[in-house]
């Protein structure tokens, strides 16, 4: 019996080992993502850090949000997602400052995709504080307090946040995925979305197991 159990065990760990090398040959450095240079802090240590670095503006950002949606739902607990706003195409502070005001008013899971819908579904120019103002209204959000929190220090200091971090991650369009503050998906290299989360858990998988060695 012992040796029928030793075997079983012997077994799953060639498996698993298997397994894990099929992963670590699948998904390569260089191919599916690169390191950072410089590694990033993240929010909350004691989890695994996503970060989709994105903005309203980009066609290609409303066409990942739907299977982004899909994939928050079944995410392994221990991913923490976040995200931030660039700053570098035409017209993206004033959402970046919008999706702030979100955020500062707990309006994110309600506001982010119709603010999606609004401008690429609807064509709505949501492209200044006015017409962000309008919109929130729609929230429940007067334009007074939207346009207090809009131009506010808090709001502010995460926009001058949001950029650096763009830019010390040298984030080269969007949408993008940086995993724990190290690895950067590449994004254009990936034969479709299903391979984009596939390898966002490979990572994260990855970062898990180092903080449990730690």
């Amino acid at each position: 019996m012992l040796r029928i159990v030793t075997a079983l065990l012997l077994c799953l760990g060639m498996a698993s080992g298997a397994m894990a090398d099929e992963d670590h040959a699948r998904f390569a450095v260089g191919t599916h993502y690169k390191i950072l240079d410089v590694p990033g802090t993240v929010d909350d240590p004691s989890k695994v850090e996503v970060r989709e670095f994105f903005s309203y503006v980009c066609p290609h950002c409303y066409a990942v949000e739907p299977g982004l949606e899909e994939w928050l739902k079944t995410k392994p607990d221990y991913i923490d997602f976040q995200r931030t706003p660039v700053l570098f195409l035409h017209n993206a502070e004033p959402l970046a400052r919008a999706y702030y005001v979100e955020e500062a008013l707990g309006l994110v899971d309600q506001m982010h995709r119709p603010i999606f819908d609004a401008i690429h579904k609807h064509r709505e120019p949501l492209f200044n504080e006015p017409a962000l103002a309008n919109f929130f209204r729609k929230y429940g959000v007067e334009p007074k307090e939207f346009n207090q929190l809009y131009s506010s220090f808090g709001v502010s200091t995460k926009i001058r946040q949001a950029d650096a971090l763009s830019r010390d991650y040298k984030i080269p369009g969007v949408p993008n995925f940086v995993v724990n503050g190290k690895y950067l998906v590449l994004r254009g290299n990936l034969k479709d979305e299903k391979e984009l989360y596939d390898v966002i858990e490979y990572l994260a998988a990855k970062e898990k197991k180092d903080l449990a060695s730690q």
